[in-house]
């Protein structure tokens, strides 16, 4: 019997490591850690003032600079939106259809537009522009004010931009790059659940869940490098901290008024 036993393993045994292999890739698999760290934490102090002098020291607009371009935007809400490109040797605008920006990323000399309109049950897409000079071209930036529709000035064109990925139900809040690929915070349109999600092969691909009612509409970034921005809600006193792969909620308890809005 016992010999007979031994016949058995030997015959299968490459399938029995086979299987057993399988087991702890998968086992491991399931193992690996989260990509991102996310922390909570409270201090006792009032956001508002700290939020009005950002806003004091910031242009309304301007969302993205680097050696070559300012980036602007204007947004209509459902009636569209602008990306615009201005170059800071030749002063030349260049600008395209874009409903309505809120961050923008570059990685590898492309840059991505990340937009997302909360009208409805929300929506939300990134455009990849590998040569902003290739828009159309324009004589001025609109004075932008988030009070006043300024439909009549936005663009209808899309020549020189990529429409990488376009998901309706989700709102997006800032975009971020981490170890040279991009990653977008994400809310479910009732914002009952944010994640925050990579873009690939044209897709949002979910890899993290950090938080309930954590989103917040129209917030106020200020961005400090690809990977480190800070972002102030609007409905809650707090800020989110990006950092690379570490993302810490800040808890404001100390305060005194409502935040004011990101005019």
């Amino acid at each position: 019997m016992m010999k007979f036993q031994k016949k058995i393993l030997n015959k299968n045994k490459a399938r029995i490591l086979f299987v057993l292999f399988s087991i702890l890739l998968m086992t491991n698999c399931t193992k690996q850690p989260a990509i991102f760290e996310f922390t909570t934490e409270k201090v006792d102090r009032d956001i508002v003032n700290d939020l009005k002098k950002l806003k004091a020291l910031s242009p309304q607009g301007l969302l993205y600079s680097d050696t070559t371009y300012e980036v602007w935007k204007t947004c209509s809400g459902e009636w569209g939106g602008t990306v615009y490109f201005k170059n800071k040797k030749s002063k030349k605008i260049y600008y395209a259809k874009a409903t309505c920006p809120v961050a923008v990323n570059k990685i590898k000399n492309k840059y991505y537009i990340s937009n997302s309109m909360s009208h409805g049950t929300g929506s939300s897409d990134i455009l990849e522009i590998t040569d902003p000079e290739k828009m159309e071209q324009t004589d001025t930036i609109p004075i932008y004010n988030p009070d006043i529709i300024t439909r009549k000035y936005e663009s209808h064109s899309s020549k020189g931009t990529k429409q990488m990925v376009d998901s309706i139900g989700v709102a997006l809040m800032t975009s971020f790059v981490y170890d040279k690929k991009l990653y977008s915070i994400l809310s479910n349109y009732n914002q009952t659940k944010t994640t925050i999600s990579e873009l690939r092969n044209d897709k949002f691909h979910t890899v993290q869940t950090i938080g309930n009612e954590l989103f917040s509409d129209n917030p106020f970034i200020i961005k400090k490098s690809e990977s480190h921005q800070s972002i102030y809600l609007q409905h809650k006193h707090g800020i989110l901290e990006i950092m690379d792969n570490k993302v810490k909620l800040i808890l404001y308890t100390n305060v005194k008024n409502h935040l004011i809005k990101n005019k």
